[in-house]
């Protein structure tokens, strides 16, 4: 007896396996809706990993301390600061460092040291407010441009960059301000005027290497408006060179503070700035040469802690630099 199965029922018996039939298949369509897919990765987590590979660095754990130094003496000088800032000593005026006074006292006798501390609010306040403020426009601005590459936008926003960018800052700067007459605000719309065309280019430079990647044509094809594309698949993306760049304008931002602040441009007196105390410094200089040391020690040391924390910036958001 020939007990072979026959091919034929082999093979139809083998298609039947890989049939789908209609009871066992899920016919109903899954709906897709805008918005509700995260195509790109959490950028808050980016930044707490990069911020722990900041401290990481020799130079970066340097800065951060520091730039944390500065940030606890302008919150808290009114708590730290031995004397108050604006008070009076005619007859100690001039003084050397030394136990009543740490650092000195200037010509009207008031403490180097609590100026020095009180200073610090305005420096961090003209850096990360005129930073943050020129960072915002630019990279907005940038991004809108790189989107609509090609088009009346985008060569509106380069023609604008481009007008900006043709004065040189500082001068840009001293001329907004004597217009608008000293004082911290309009120190600080004058610096974020003449640094946003910067991030503008950054960013648009950064856009037109992100706007072809897959996720962005797969957010188009969902249907996604394009601001809800810029503020939520793009931005993130390119922020790492922005972060970089927001360290380094920060050191920049404070010496043009002192700068203005020296000329009678900048805060107005008695108010503590480390570039006034620069101005009475050199008026001095041959008197009390701890009036001009000083400050100008403070200014030195927060360029160099913000210097060296954009360099662990870059450090850290480079993958390639931080496996080294």
């Amino acid at each position: 007896m020939d007990l072979s199965i026959p091919k034929s029922n082999m093979t139809s018996n083998n298609k039947d396996k890989h049939i789908l039939r209609p009871e066992t298949m899920n016919t109903t369509p899954s709906k897709v809706i805008p918005g509700q897919m995260s195509l790109t990765p959490r950028w808050s987590e980016t930044l707490s990993m990069a911020f722990k590979a900041v401290v990481k660095v020799k130079g970066g754990l340097l800065g951060t301390v520091f730039i944390s130094i500065m940030l606890l003496c302008a919150f808290c000088a009114q708590w730290i600061s031995p004397y108050d800032p604006d008070a009076q000593d005619i007859v100690h005026r001039f003084a050397g460092p030394g136990l009543t006074h740490l650092l000195g006292t200037d010509y009207l006798g008031r403490d180097i040291l609590s100026r020095i501390i009180y200073g610090c609010r305005i420096a961090v306040l003209v850096a990360f407010g005129a930073v943050s403020l020129s960072s915002i426009i630019g990279v907005f601005l940038g991004v809108i441009a790189g989107y609509n590459e090609g088009g009346k936008i985008d060569y509106f926003l380069i023609w604008l960059f481009d007008i900006v960018r043709s004065f040189p800052q500082i001068i840009l700067a001293l001329a907004i301000v004597a217009v608008l007459g000293p004082s911290l605000v309009n120190v600080v719309m004058a610096l974020a005027f003449t640094a946003f065309p910067f991030y503008g280019r950054v960013a648009r430079a950064q856009t037109l290497s992100v706007k072809e990647a897959d996720y962005i044509k797969a957010a188009e094809a969902m249907g996604q408006k394009p601001l809800i594309i810029i503020l939520r698949h793009i931005t993130p993306n390119i922020m790492a060179p922005v972060i970089v760049c927001l360290g380094m304008d920060m050191a920049t931002m404070i010496i043009w503070e002192s700068g203005l602040s020296f000329l009678g441009l900048g805060v107005r007196p008695p108010t503590a700035s480390w570039g006034i105390m620069l101005r009475n410094g050199y008026k001095y200089i041959q008197v009390s040469p701890w009036m001009i040391l000083w400050p100008a020690l403070a200014i030195a040391f927060a360029m160099i802690a913000f210097s060296l924390f954009s360099e662990g910036l870059r450090v850290a958001l480079d993958p390639k630099e931080r496996e080294r």
